[in-house]
């Protein structure tokens, strides 16, 4: 894989660095986050890898390119860079993903999507260590929801001559499939009770602040409680802000910030809350 320039730095403590001196403006959510991922690698009750760290980051840069409006490499911004190197790169004792549930909250046109499909892309063909029969998922309420992150991973796959010769399409759904790792990428609606025989490695929760009431809960209850038979898997939560009540979006802030204020028992949970901290500033 072509290097970066700039390999060996570690984002997450140049961008909280960059907090704790004024540099860089965050929520208070953000913050609590970055203290608690600084503190635990202080305490030693996770560890950073930076070789995973970067051969995420890198592959990303040099691999996974924007699908609307142009076409030119992603370059990731500080933020997104801590973001990536603290999903990839903080791990176990047995050096394994620390974090397993990712709930991303950002505000509209900050390229979610774009960091979504670019996480697939990542999982699907260079994952540290690779799962041989991973199965990833793109999952909303409807296809035409789940299709959006789908339809940008596969034109990032096109356009790169190493990925495209590695995927194929298969399938009356179109489903995508690598045959050297036995890798299959679906998109899938909501359907608990077919959900049952999924093993997945990878899921990509599409605005999950629309999934409502008990049909997001049940779907979200049965991706994760199939997660336990693989090393180190990964559901990724994106979305932006949504007023449904009593849906799984509430569920997951009301545990995120517990979480984060200390309040949980969680280990296994990293949530990405950039939101402001009084909604009467929001424009200030």
């Amino acid at each position: 894989m072509r290097k970066d320039e700039k390999e060996g730095i570690n984002w997450i403590y140049a961008y909280y660095q960059g907090i704790k001196d004024g540099s860089i403006t965050v929520g208070r959510w953000v913050l609590l986050l970055y203290e608690y991922i600084i503190k635990g690698l202080q305490e030693k009750s996770f560890f950073y890898a930076p070789k995973k760290a970067d051969r995420a980051i890198r592959f990303i840069e040099n691999y996974c390119h924007h699908s609307k409006g142009r076409n030119d490499l992603i370059k990731l911004e500080l933020w997104q860079k801590a973001m990536i190197s603290t999903i990839f790169g903080i791990v176990d004792k047995n050096g394994y993903r620390q974090f397993r549930e990712v709930p991303f909250l950002v505000g509209r046109k900050n390229g979610k999507s774009l960091i979504a499909a670019a996480i697939m892309d990542y999982v699907a063909n260079y994952d540290d260590p690779a799962e041989y029969g991973a199965e990833i998922y793109c999952l909303a309420p409807k296809l035409e929801q789940a299709e959006i992150v789908y339809s940008c991973f596969w034109q990032m796959v096109q356009a790169e001559e190493d990925t495209k010769q590695r995927i194929e399409k298969r399938g009356r759904m179109n489903d995508y499939y690598i045959s050297e790792t036995n890798t299959i990428i679906k998109k899938i609606a909501f359907n608990a009770k077919k959900s049952d025989g999924f093993n997945p490695h990878l899921v990509v929760c599409d605005e999950i602040a629309s999934w409502v009431g008990d049909a997001g809960k049940k779907q979200y209850e049965v991706m994760t409680s199939a997660l336990g038979a693989r090393k180190q898997p990964l559901v990724f939560s994106c979305t932006t802000s949504g007023y449904i009540n009593e849906g799984v979006f509430d569920e997951l802030m009301k545990r995120s910030t517990r979480f984060l204020l200390g309040d949980s028992k969680e280990k296994r949970l990293l949530p990405f809350l950039y939101m402001i901290d009084d909604e009467e500033k929001w424009n200030d």
